[in-house]
């Protein structure tokens, strides 16, 4: 039997979902230092990267279609459920670690975590085929973001070095809610370049897991991993110029597992937990809520269909598809670097956070700046 040792820090008992694992529990075949991967377990795995790629291109030939508007960044009309394969792809490694009891008896939060999930993927599914209205989306992906909250892990600490602030129960699942609406939202918002998601998932998903198997937290690790794998099976067919994108199908399910993640990450995390979670998403957080900010300066409507994203003016302006998402994937390449360089110390973590905030404003001011000036010294009219 192949066997693969990831090293981890030493971690002799945490609780996740109700259950006590320590030392003596076998989980993936962990120890209280190591994290075993089994072969069964690397090839469920490298199963859930076929499956995406294999699902992924069955549903192109379905010929769920995304037609050119003006608002597009391709102009042939392309399909666009691929985000099935990617749904696909995750629940095949999660499938047989449930089946051979790898997760001892799912509990509810976990249950919850990918029901949630799914239903966010469905409800894009349906989306891609129907177009719903943005106010009847943005709702439902409300209630279902308050689902997670209440059903797997609100967060209601923040913690410092020196000293913690601890948030009522109200407040804790608002706030927890309104995170994963919004990572939700980014993945969907983000998605208007080619692999521009899917590379960015991929990093963030990664990068997750390691600061999961850092924390001992061998459950969010094999989320994250899931993630990872399917969106390598689903990538080859997405890297410019795409053959099939996300759509809202795999954007939704990508955000709101993510968030998912995030929340068992934190629960069972380091103090820095939380602002690590932050700090990973920043590229991605940054360009949505800093070009909202923008759109609300100059009375647009927040909720109507836009080219205003800086990565959308990077195109606009002759910049490719390969630079745009290699840009993107720079970007959350640095933050991941940093969250983990920080993560022993919630104070320096949250210093990291502010610091790239900071960047980020000024960045996106200086961008639009850039983008959004007539090419080559002309005067627009």
């Amino acid at each position: 039997m192949v066997v693969i040792l990831v090293l981890g820090m030493p971690k002799y008992s945490y609780t996740l979902c109700g259950n006590t694992l320590n030392e003596q529990t076998l989980f993936l075949g962990g120890s209280k230092t190591y994290m075993l991967l089994t072969s069964p377990i690397i090839l469920s795995l490298v199963s859930g990267t076929l499956v995406s790629f294999l699902v992924t291109y069955l549903a192109m030939k379905w010929r769920v279609l995304d037609h050119p508007n003006d608002r597009s960044s391709h102009t042939v009309s392309t399909p666009k459920a691929g985000g099935l394969g990617v749904m696909a792809g995750a629940m095949m490694p999660l499938a047989f670690a449930t089946s051979t009891g790898a997760f001892g008896v799912p509990s509810a939060q976990l249950i919850a975590f990918i029901l949630f999930g799914l239903l966010a993927g469905l409800l894009g599914f349906y989306d891609d085929l129907r177009d719903l209205s943005a106010r009847l989306k943005f709702f439902t992906l409300a209630v279902l973001a308050f689902g997670v909250a209440v059903y797997v892990y609100p967060v209601s600490h923040f913690t410092l070095d020196q000293g913690q602030i601890t948030l009522p129960l109200f407040f804790a699942f608002l706030g927890t809610a309104l995170w994963v609406f919004v990572l939700g939202n980014a993945a969907n918002f983000m998605d208007g370049s080619d692999s521009l998601v899917a590379i960015g998932g991929v990093i963030t998903a990664a990068t997750l897991a390691l600061l999961s198997l850092d924390a001992g937290n061998h459950v969010a690790a094999l989320m994250a991993l899931a993630l990872v794998v399917a969106l390598l099976g689903f990538l080859p067919l997405n890297i410019p110029p795409a053959r099939v994108f996300l759509g809202d199908t795999g954007a939704l399910f990508i955000g709101f597992w993510l968030g998912g993640i995030t929340l068992l990450y934190i629960h069972d995390g380091p103090k820095s937990a939380v602002y690590a979670a932050v700090l990973v998403f920043m590229p991605w957080l940054s360009d949505i809520l800093l070009t909202m900010a923008w759109r609300a300066y100059h009375r647009m409507d927040l909720l109507s269909a836009h080219k205003d994203h800086v990565y959308q003016l990077m195109l606009r302006r002759g910049a490719g598809h390969g630079a745009v998402a290699g840009f993107l994937a720079l970007q959350t390449l640095v933050c991941g670097a940093l969250a983990w360089v920080f993560r022993a110390s919630a104070t320096s973590e949250l210093l990291a956070l502010g610091s790239i905030a900071t960047l980020a404003v000024i960045g996106h001011w200086w961008a639009r700046k850039i983008f959004t000036a007539p090419p080559n010294g002309a005067t627009e009219l």
